[in-house]
């Protein structure tokens, strides 16, 4: 049977037959949750779905769950909004500068009592902005841990890519405290050789090849730690985190057609951040729970890049100091099982202090002011009720109300403010116990990317970026429509339909001293389909199997700024693919696997460029040995087929509007496959 034949279907199976199919214990071949509050659009996974994996950590246990994407959030401005789709005993962990996927890792899957799903929404759950969420439930009973991760990447030239990391953790009810120490040095897929860049010139000047080669080489050093006590009326919990990256690259160019020559370009960064949050629950009454959240971030990030020519040398350098300070309240108050109300008010303060020098020879050249200081003061009130009408529907609606001041000095003194209300309206509908059906409406506000107020260089492609001070938010109005169908306990299809209107994109466009900046470009439209399928192999005759798919296509329209002909958004994907097997083979101690990312593109569209990124297919494989419960030895091999990495820039002489083309640049990277060694070791 193929692939499609059998999507298909699952997709005629009579939701009645499924609904009524006799229950299924974790002693049988399909694993299934165990319990499903239908009543509550909850699924509750508990260790016993996941006893065939044997997994080591929570990350684990959240990846094998049916239907579910990992979301690890993002770094925009506030609290709100932020979020991924994973929470750790009902509560989004208070801090921005890690993600979900780290968090999660440090959680032995040992401590969790169950992984609930939430579908749609439910009363008393803050959904964070998403439609699917996880909830990893720890135990209330004593738990001490010390665990050391070694992991290394091994790579053909002989090279390897340590990281180390100890941490250790006591959990006793509502006591906890918990920290780590890392420290890595590795590379990236910078690091090559036998690339080339081959420059053709429709004007017939002899075409010039060169040669490629690029190293380079990251060091991550961190030390965080977390402590939750009780308080008066409730609990505190109080985090810290301190951090330091630097990376290093350097590039040559070898010509070897139609002249000898050669080009140098180096980039390093020093950046170093810290984090400290504290949250305080209570319950101010048996339906009533008030949160209160204070979070402060602190960057310090030096940046510089050189670029060496026969003749000519180019020097950037860039210096950003960073700050945010953010103070969220937020009341939950559960009317009625199938009625919860919530309000929340947040305030956050935002800087970015940049300094910026470029040389040529020596001598200093103008792309922008030198100095630039970017403050933001923003207030968000938010209200939303989430109503379960009926054990087949639940509609959650609120609104956000944003108003914010941005202040900028150095060069162009401007203070602007911004006030956006945010409606949404989320309707989940689950007719029968396997099919649900959740309609999205809401009116999203992008974020302005402070580091695009400061002008920069890119000396390796011999291109700037200027400053719009004019810039304004992104909105857009989304509808969304998802259908999902779980079968076979542990087997989930969904498509997922997204439609946004937008108004004042942001994307390039032509400044008026010269030059382009991101800035406001006019309207637009996008739209995406995703087809998402966990698929259990047992009843094809694979014990202890599951395929993972998700198929994505993007479409989108604007109007270019230099052209004004119709094209796809700047850095947008066409499309996208991800297909994994994996499979626990009988007695628990072994796992392998493979995966796989399609092909993929995005172009940037600049005043007198068109810049085209390719990444050739990708394919890598693990096995997993589980000699014991305290140890875990998995080895993945990556990049089986040597993925190439190509950029296409088509390049005009002065703007993209006369259609006059200078040069063409082709560059092509080959990545080596490498192995990943990964070694977890519970020391008590």
């Amino acid at each position: 049977m193929s692939l499609t034949s059998l999507i298909f279907a699952l997709g005629l199976a009579s939701p009645e037959a499924q609904a009524t199919a006799p229950a299924i214990t974790p002693e049988t071949p399909v694993p299934t949750a165990m319990a499903t509050e239908a009543q509550r659009g909850i699924t509750s996974y508990p260790p016993d779905f996941f006893a065939e994996q044997r997994p080591s950590t929570a990350f684990d246990m959240i990846t094998r769950l049916p239907g579910f994407r990992l979301d690890r959030g993002d770094s925009a401005r506030g609290f709100a909004g932020t979020a991924g789709n994973v929470l750790v005993n009902g509560e989004r962990p208070t801090t921005k500068s890690e993600n979900l996927e780290d968090i999660l890792k440090r959680i032995s899957a040992s401590a969790v009592e169950r992984v609930e799903l939430i579908r749609g929404g439910a009363p008393g759950i803050d959904m964070q902005g998403q439609t699917i969420l996880a909830n990893v439930v720890i135990k209330s009973t004593v738990q001490v841990e010390t665990v050391a991760n070694i992991q290394t990447y091994l790579y053909p030239d002989g090279l390897f890519g340590p990281l180390l990391e100890l941490q250790a953790s006591r959990r006793n009810g509502i006591n906890e405290i918990e920290g780590s120490l890392k420290a890595s040095v590795d590379r990236t897929d910078q690091t090559f050789d036998g690339g080339s860049r081959v420059t053709s010139f429709p004007d017939g000047r002899p075409t010039v090849r060169e040669a490629v080669k690029g190293y380079d080489q990251i060091q991550i050093y961190e030390a965080r730690g977390a402590i939750q006590r009780a308080a008066p009326g409730g609990r505190i919990r109080v985090n810290g985190k301190i951090a330091y990256f630097s990376f290093d690259r350097d590039v040559v160019y070898t010509r070897y057609q139609p002249s000898p020559g050669r080009q140098d370009s180096g980039e390093t960064r020093q950046e170093w951040t810290g984090e400290f949050g504290a949250r305080y629950d209570a319950r101010l009454g048996p339906r009533t729970d008030l949160q209160l959240v204070f979070l402060q971030n602190l960057g310090d990030d030096t940046y510089g890049s050189t670029l060496a020519l026969p003749g000519r040398a180019e020097v950037y350098r860039e210096r950003d100091k960073t700050g945010e300070s953010i103070l969220r309240g937020e009341l939950k108050h559960r009317r009625s099982q199938a009625l919860s109300l919530e309000g929340s008010l947040e305030g956050a303060y935002n800087v970015l202090d940049g300094d910026i020098r470029y040389g040529v020879n020596g001598a200093p050249v103008d792309i922008g002011p030198p100095h630039v200081k970017v403050e933001e003061l923003r207030g968000e009130a938010a209200g939303k009720a989430v109503w379960r009408a009926s054990p087949k529907l639940t509609v959650e609606a609120g609104a956000r109300m944003e108003v914010s001041r941005i202040t900028q000095s150095g060069g162009i003194d401007v203070e602007r403010s911004f006030f956006y209300p945010k409606p949404r309206v989320l309707a989940t509908w689950s007719p029968n116990s396997v099919d649900q059906l959740r309609v999205r409406v809401e009116r999203e506000v992008g974020q302005l990317d402070f580091g695009d107020f400061i002008a920069s260089a890119d000396l390796t492609a011999g291109s700037q970026d200027g400053a719009d001070a004019n810039l304004q938010p992104q909105r857009s109005w989304v509808g969304e429509v998802a259908w999902e169908r779980r079968f076979w306990g542990a087997g989930s299809i969904s498509t997922t339909l997204t439609h946004a209107e937008i108004s004042d994109a942001v994307d390039y466009r032509p400044l008026k001293g010269g030059g382009d900046a991101p800035s406001n470009i006019g309207s637009g439209r996008s739209d995406q389909f995703v087809i998402a399928l966990t698929l259990p192999t047992q009843k094809l005759g694979i014990s202890g199997g599951q395929v993972k798919a998700r198929f994505s296509w993007f479409d989108s329209e604007v109007t270019d700024p230099v052209t004004f002909d119709k094209r796809r958004i700047t850095n947008a994907t066409p499309f996208v693919c991800n297909l994994s097997f994996t499979r626990d083979m009988p007695g628990g101690r072994w796992s392998w696997g493979a995966s796989t990312n399609c092909p993929n593109e995005y172009s940037r569209f600049r005043l007198g460029e068109v810049r085209t990124q390719r990444f050739d297919q990708y394919f890598e494989g693990f096995v997993e040995w589980k000699p014991s419960a305290d140890l875990t030895v998995r080895t993945t091999l990556s990049n089986w087929t040597s993925r190439n990495v190509t950029r296409e820039r088509v390049i005009y002489k002065g703007s993209r509007a006369d259609n006059i083309v200078d040069r063409v640049e082709y560059r092509s990277l080959p990545f080596e496959p490498y192995l990943f060694i990964q070694v977890r070791q519970r020391l008590g």
